[in-house]
């Protein structure tokens, strides 16, 4: 499959079969997200990959307290977006992917932000290589994350990536594209 199919296949799950994932598969994609690029090759990611359920239970209950507080001051059409793509507080997927990835990047490095996303870029692709299946989760807040899983407050989490075997279909017909000539604008 080439790198177009599988961004073109790639569509983010929130159901995942409890089936176990082993360690060398989560090994392969770590590994293919450190050849992202990066601000002056400094890589400043790490990652934490969870599969203890109490912890990822723990997880799940700081996650969701924090949605409450976002979706309760949630207006206008970005409500409507939530509703539409039927997303709510609950985010049952951190409790049953059997991995959690979480994707810190250390703050104040060049470009870390923007190196961060580019290596989740990586991992979500690898992610669906393996035929297994993610979404880019960003918590409304992250800190606390930093304390749950003993990383240095030099590192900010930036996502969590729920990795799993996908336990729903998804008709790949229903979202739609823009069109490239909405996307780009050549300039001779």
């Amino acid at each position: 499959m080439t790198i177009v199919e599988l961004m073109k296949k790639r569509r983010s799950i929130r159901r995942y079969k409890i089936s176990p994932i082993p360690r060398q598969v989560i090994n392969r994609i770590i590994e293919a997200a450190s050849y992202a690029p990066s601000g002056l090759n400094r890589q400043p990611w790490f990652f934490v990959a969870v599969s203890n359920l109490d912890l990822k239970e723990k997880i799940r209950q700081e996650c969701e307290k924090g949605e409450q507080k976002f979706y309760d001051h949630v207006k206008g059409s970005f409500k409507e977006s939530l509703s539409f793509l039927n997303l709510s507080p609950v985010k049952s997927f951190l409790t049953e992917a059997p991995y959690l990835i979480v994707a810190f990047a250390k703050k104040g490095e060049p470009y870390w932000n923007e190196s961060m996303w580019i290596c989740i870029g990586y991992t979500i692709l690898k992610i669906q290589e393996e035929r297994l299946a993610s979404l880019t989760y960003t918590p409304p807040q992250t800190s606390f994350l930093n304390e749950m899983l003993n990383i240095s407050k030099k590192y900010k989490a930036v996502a969590i990536l729920p990795v799993g075997y996908p336990n729903e279909k998804v008709d790949l017909s229903k979202r739609k594209r823009k069109l490239i000539d909405q996307l780009v604008r050549f300039i001779e």
